[in-house]
């Protein structure tokens, strides 16, 4: 005589699989939440004209700028770049696609030029100018940026308030990118 097959075969499977798959799953909203909180180049950037770029302000340390930005950057410095970078310059760039993120200029370690690196799509201003408008936008977004400046492959249109100055990068007639500068430093980054 054959012998019976229990009531419900692959119950100890089932049984094995959620012992197993239980603690995995309670565990990882923590792991998402560390992510989270974790400092990193932002998706789509936000720049607030005059104060701050993707959460970077003039003046920040080299500390704050990795508190807002995390620790996943290279530093240029005169030491490994020969002439390209004559103060240190933090880079910021995005893991996947073309390099384009994010740079901060130090000078005397502290902030004295953030600047987007390349057209990164999804950044735009908090009054709604992004990347790739067509300038015109620039005209009527901010009637006071009326500096003009070229640079070595793109052109800035900039405004001056106090000691910061905004400028908006432009190529083939579209936006380009974004930087807050000092007055000491040059518009084009």
């Amino acid at each position: 005589m054959p012998a019976r097959s229990p009531r419900y075969p692959g119950r100890t499977l089932v049984l094995v699989v959620a012992v197993l798959l239980v603690p995995a799953l309670a565990l990882t909203p923590h792991a998402h939440a560390r992510e989270a909180r974790a400092a990193k180049l932002p998706a789509h950037g936000i720049f607030i004209t005059g104060v701050k770029l993707a959460g970077v302000r003039l003046g920040y340390t080299q500390t704050q700028v990795t508190a807002v930005l995390g620790k996943n950057y290279t530093l240029c410095t005169p030491a490994n770049s020969g002439n390209l970078c004559k103060e240190p310059v933090m880079l910021f760039e995005y893991t996947r696609g073309e390099p384009l993120g994010l740079a901060v200029r130090l000078h005397n370690g502290k902030v004295g030029a953030v600047f987007t690196l390349g057209a990164v799509p999804g950044w735009k201003t908090a009054e709604g100018l992004k990347i790739y408008d067509p300038v015109s936008n620039i005209y009527k977004l901010y009637p006071a940026a009326t500096s003009y400046t070229k640079c070595v492959g793109f052109e800035a249109l900039s405004m001056k308030k106090g000691g910061v100055t905004t400028s908006f990068y432009t190529a083939s007639g579209v936006v380009y990118g974004f930087a807050l500068t000092a007055a000491t430093e040059q518009v084009c980054q």
